[in-house]
């Protein structure tokens, strides 16, 4: 069984060296101690191991495994594969679908940025807090209609401002429970 270094088999698989890393941290690739108790990994498995293990889209892995069959027709015949499953039995969509999905995601941010930029959107706090400025002020402006009442009517008594106080709260009473009396 010949070993080989990180480095060798990124570049017999056709990946970078940070790519081989990971796939030895996810179990994807097999590390073998030599003689010397350096880790190495096996050649004669490495393509197979990664390919079998790593959903990617057509690499050099891919060639090499076309290559050796060529060379050594398998005995036992592989069981057709789906789609990827996981443990929960999700799709799990190929490199390329995802990546076209990325693309759409991204594109439609940068839509909504520019449509941000040209004032055609605004930011959902802005407006609440431009709503509630707007409601306090007409609270105020209604509360405030007595007072000018018996500025304006100074013959008005006690009882009638006092009236005129109950159908004001009244009134904002139903608009605050939403108009539902």
């Amino acid at each position: 069984m010949p070993l080989i270094t990180q480095a060798e088999a990124a570049r017999v698989l056709g990946i970078s060296p940070p790519a081989i890393n990971q796939a030895i941290r996810q179990g994807r690739i097999k590390l073998v101690t030599d003689e010397n108790g350096k880790k190495r990994i096996d050649a004669a498995t490495l393509a197979e191991d990664y390919r079998r293990k790593t959903q990617t889209k057509k690499t050099t892995a891919h060639k090499a495994i076309k290559q050796s069959e060529k060379a050594e027709p398998k005995q036992i015949a592989e069981k057709p594969r789906g789609p990827r499953m996981s443990r929960t039995q999700e799709y799990i969509p190929d490199y390329d679908e995802s990546r076209a999905r990325t693309e759409h995601l991204k594109a439609e941010l940068l839509e909504l940025d520019r449509k941000q930029k040209e004032g055609l959107l605004v930011p959902m706090a802005e407006v609440q807090a431009k709503w509630v400025e707007i409601v306090n002020v007409a609270k105020t402006k209604i509360l405030g209609i007595p007072s000018k009442a018996k500025q304006r009517i100074p013959d008005l008594d006690s009882t009638a401002m006092s009236c005129l106080e109950d159908i004001i709260n009244e009134a904002l009473e139903d608009l605050a429970a939403g108009g539902e009396r």
